[in-house]
């Protein structure tokens, strides 16, 4: 009988800490640039707006300055598409990744 006793309170005990979700630390903290975020899903949002925004004011910035300069359509298109890469580039490279501190 004591055998028996002894399973299922080591079976209850097993089912108990299986129950139990694993949390983070309450102060894991990610760093992007300046800003400080509660989880990564949030710190990897704000690294993707600064590319979506280096990509809009790259492609701005160079067809509008192409189109300044005199160029055509075509040129002015072309020099919109390497300031948005360009852009992209610059506006993600502030921060190579989250960081965990």
């Amino acid at each position: 009988m004591r055998i028996i006793n002894s399973l299922v309170i080591a079976s209850f005990a097993a089912a108990s800490f299986a129950a139990v979700p694993v949390q983070a630390r309450k102060n894991d903290r990610y760093y992007y640039g300046d800003q400080s975020y509660s989880s990564y899903a949030a710190c990897k949002r704000a690294r993707d707006r600064a590319g979506k925004r280096g990509t809009v004011i790259g492609a701005v910035g160079a067809g509008a300055g192409a189109a300044l300069l005199g160029g055509n359509v075509g040129e002015s298109l072309l020099g919109a598409g390497v300031g948005a890469v360009a852009g992209n580039q610059i506006g993600r490279a502030t921060e190579k990744s989250c960081r965990r501190r």
